[in-house]
């Protein structure tokens, strides 16, 4: 069993950071006046299907003592329900049930029947935003005025896109991420549970990863015991958190902030080349100018989670005289804007680099020097002939550091529309393996053109392109072609409307093939 099922909380009381909802709804129960629709909204993995479920056992509970809001959690009923199997509690998936045909049978007509052992029959609706339009509509009447022993509860992570009409019939409850100290204890909690020591730092690492959502930071718990270590320490948890040093980081920041291009570009590729996570590394660059914004604002404000030693700390806090706040904005932006481009480039560590010299600029007296050397080495001594006052001579041209960096991006692409048209049947021999009905649209489709690494398929309907563009379709078609020319490749795919002369002659002619193929295959043939 996942350990997020396992330690899954089965009493209100097992419920972190939840305590402004978990005292509203404990006391509506212990006072008999539970609403007839309730709507819990917020992030994911925060507790709000565990909450519907609590408030499905505590209303429906055999052995509930009174004054008392607790299920006790070995009746018949709460045992169906910690178990999902409960009939009269019926949880529907609103991401995969969303059309008003299926709100009509699961809901609304079964809530026309009284509860078979329960005292409540509980409908809880998770991911509510899926439901259609129409759904919303035909549960609105029901959920307004519905029988007395119906509850519903609505969870959603995006409440905006819910209907006001919807969120004015249910009592509203906002859940909120859990607290850094709070879910500490809670992981700390369950490896005690599990008999696993672990490392504090690991601890504070995981909730930095998860972003303070319970679910994922015991889903990632539940990653670094399954290597089967009963003593989980920082190297441990590397396997499946990667991590970066944070003396590093701290002094790739401190290049950018005095600005020195070379060292950073430098420290950069060193980290490429011993195999560091480029990925990872842009992410805690990020994280620690957060902490730098948050401790300029605030400087009370701690570093939890980013684990950093007293000396990193008073390093952090010396770089943050020495840049501004809008300037801070503006480089995590820029970094945001980089990390976003790593995985897609051929070269892990080109992006951090264009962000090297977009935020440094050209090093003035590094380029000068540069080009005066190579200048001196290069340059043609004039000929007696030659005026050197002549300010007609064509010069060369010099390039500063960034158009050197522009030219390795922006260089010719690795093969043209005629290498294409050469392999087009291979690859549609390979797309057939992959899939009947990609096949058939892209045998229908002709090739418009190819721009860089870019291939322009264009289609004749909407529907045909659709298909094509959606994220299984256009990966495999990238594969393939990637596979196919040797090199990475992308996709783009308009759609080509024909003229309705051609179009109605093309169907007369698609037609008349039809006939004469079906006339051949009895034997026969059309006589015009």
């Amino acid at each position: 069993m996942a350990l997020y099922h396992k330690h899954r909380p089965q009493t209100f009381k097992d419920v972190i950071g939840q305590d402004h909802i978990i005292k509203t709804i404990t006391n509506q129960i212990t006072n008999e006046r539970i609403a007839h629709a309730y709507l819990f909204s917020g992030p994911r993995g925060v507790g709000k299907t565990t909450t519907a479920r609590l408030l499905a056992k505590g209303a429906n509970c055999l052995n509930r003592q009174k004054r008392d809001a607790e299920p006790c959690d070995n009746c018949a009923s709460c045992k169906e329900i910690s178990e999902s199997r409960s009939i009269d509690v019926i949880e529907i998936d609103a991401a995969s049930y969303t059309g008003v045909d299926n709100v009509r049978e699961n809901i609304i007509e079964n809530a026309q029947f009284r509860p078979t052992k329960s005292k409540h029959k509980v409908f809880i609706i998770d991911e509510a935003h899926m439901l259609s339009t129409a759904a919303f509509n035909a549960l609105l009447k029901i959920l307004e005025e519905p029988p007395e022993y119906v509850i519903f509860i609505l969870a959603t992570t995006e409440l905006r896109k819910l209907p006001e009409t919807i969120i004015s019939r249910c009592q509203r409850f906002g859940f909120k991420k859990v607290a850094f100290d709070e879910m500490k204890k809670h992981i700390e909690k369950i490896t005690k549970a599990e008999n696993i020591k672990i490392d504090k730092e690991v601890v504070e690492n995981i909730i930095n990863k998860s972003d303070n959502c319970v679910r994922d930071a015991v889903s990632l718990l539940d990653q670094i015991m399954a290597t089967g270590e009963k003593n989980i320490t920082k190297e441990i948890a590397s396997i499946v958190i990667p991590s970066s040093n944070a003396a590093e980081i701290i002094q790739f920041i401190s290049y950018l902030v005095e600005k020195d291009t070379k060292s950073a570009l430098v420290q950069i590729n060193k980290l490429a080349e011993e195999g560091v996570n480029l990925l990872q590394f842009s992410n805690d660059i990020i994280e620690l100018l957060r902490v730098m914004i948050i401790t300029k604002v605030n400087p009370k404000s701690d570093s939890k989670g980013m684990d950093l030693s007293k000396d990193a700390e008073k390093e952090l806090i010396k770089l943050n005289k020495q840049i501004s706040n809008k300037k801070l904005v503006m480089l995590v932006d820029l970094i945001i804007k980089r990390k976003q481009e790593i995985k897609s480039t051929p070269i892990p560590q080109l992006p951090l680099e264009l962000a090297i010299i977009e935020w440094c600029g050209d090093n003035e007296q590094l380029t000068t020097n540069n080009e005066q050397e190579i200048d001196k080495k290069d340059s043609p001594t004039p000929n007696a002939s030659e005026n050197p006052f002549d300010t007609t001579q064509d010069k060369p041209e010099k390039k500063g550091l960034k158009q050197i960096v522009k030219d390795l991006v922006h260089k010719e692409p690795a093969f043209s529309l005629e290498d294409v048209k050469n392999n087009w049947d291979e690859f549609t021999q390979k797309i057939e393996g992959v899939s009947a009905s990609l096949a058939f649209i892209i045998k229908s489709s002709s090739l418009s053109s190819v721009n860089g690494n870019t291939i322009q398929l264009s289609v004749s309907y909407g529907l045909h392109r659709d298909k094509l563009m959606n994220n299984e379709s256009k990966k495999n078609i990238e594969d393939i072609f990637s596979e196919v020319l040797k090199n990475k490749a992308k996709i783009e795919v308009i759609v080509e409307e024909k003229d309705p002369a051609t179009e109605q002659t093309d169907q007369k002619e698609k037609i008349d093939n039809e006939l004469q193929d079906l006339a051949a295959a009895f034997g026969g043939e059309v006589i015009n």
